[in-house]
């Protein structure tokens, strides 16, 4: 530093602006070290080497600090060295400084586990609507932190799990969404009216409930479809791709009404003509769905049948 004032001290500068620049300059090179020192006390949270990473902070981290993330980082090192009083002050501090929603939702749940500790079951259970309320969807975590193990099996807590479960999967909420659930599940297929064995199916919710995938498998082929709401006409959307030649079909403009999901395509016939098409699936119950296909030559006049097939579902 004294090297710094040297160096000042010759500038042609009025007295008063040469102060003024050295005081600016070394406020500069005081926060670049802090900053530093913050970095390396992040590398050691990091690095799970709380000892080391809670004796740094504690010498950052001054009561005048706004960083909210350094707080809870501090905290974080105190709870895992048996500190929670302390981890909590820390927490506490942290949410005071008006931190992210999202930071607020790791927070909470933090806080929550040693409200358990000190076994305050009601405090930690309103902490953790607190955290799903600014978006905690971490609900494995729910499922596994030990300390939470005393709420788990409560009503409240129960609710509180699925609700972060639905804030993670929002589809799974959605009425839309759920249309075509009647298709889920493992299937041997069959001609229509027939004991005559076409393939088998095996249907999933995948994607969080966001879309529904098909598995199919027959003698002569496989292929796989991929069931979505297409978000630029908040209609179904099927994509096929089977194992045969041409294979690639999309079915557009899905709607679920009177019983059954009803597609439109449009393809060609072996002589390259345009055909269009309807695809339709019959929720006949619990057990039993029917898939019918049909096209035409003639903007709809007439309609052949491409395939009729019933889904008989396998219980296990």
């Amino acid at each position: 530093m004294n090297a710094v004032t040297n160096i000042f001290t010759r500038i042609v500068l009025p007295k008063s602006l040469r102060l003024s620049a050295l005081f600016t300059l070394i406020i500069c090179l005081s926060a670049a070290a802090q900053t530093k020192q913050l970095h390396k006390a992040d590398s050691l949270f990091l690095a799970q080497d709380w000892k080391n990473a809670q004796a740094l902070y504690v010498t950052l981290l001054q009561d005048t600090s706004r960083n909210a993330l350094a707080w809870n980082r501090l905290g974080f090192s105190n709870y895992h060295l048996g500190n929670y009083d302390a981890a909590m002050q820390n927490y506490q501090r942290s949410l005071s400084l008006s931190p992210s929603p999202g930071l607020k939702g790791v927070l909470y749940p933090r806080i929550a586990k040693i409200n358990v500790i000190k076994n305050k079951l009601s405090e930690a259970l309103t902490n953790i609507d607190s955290a799903i309320n600014y978006g905690y969807t971490n609900y494995n975590e729910l499922d596994t932190i030990k300390e939470l193990a005393p709420v788990r099996s409560t009503e409240r807590f129960k609710k509180l799990r699925e609700r972060a479960y639905m804030v993670a999967n929002p589809c799974m909420a959605q009425p839309h969404a759920r249309e075509f659930d009647f298709w889920i599940g493992e299937w041997n297929v069959y001609v229509t009216g027939t004991k005559t064995v076409v393939g088998h199916s095996l249907i999933q919710m995948v994607s969080g409930g966001c879309s529904i995938l098909e598995n199919w498998t027959s003698a002569s082929s496989s292929g796989k479809s991929l069931n979505f709401i297409d978000p630029a006409t908040n209609k179904w959307r099927q994509t096929w791709v089977g194992s045969y030649p041409n294979g690639i079909q999309d079915f557009v403009n899905g709607e679920y009404k009177d019983g059954a999901m009803r597609f439109t395509f449009v393809t060609t016939d072996a002589q390259g003509h345009k055909l269009s098409g309807r695809f339709i699936f019959f929720n006949v119950g619990p057990n039993q769905v029917r898939q019918f296909n049909e096209t035409s030559a003639d903007d709809g006049k007439t309609w052949t049948t491409g395939y009729d097939y019933t889904y008989v579902r396998i219980k296990t």
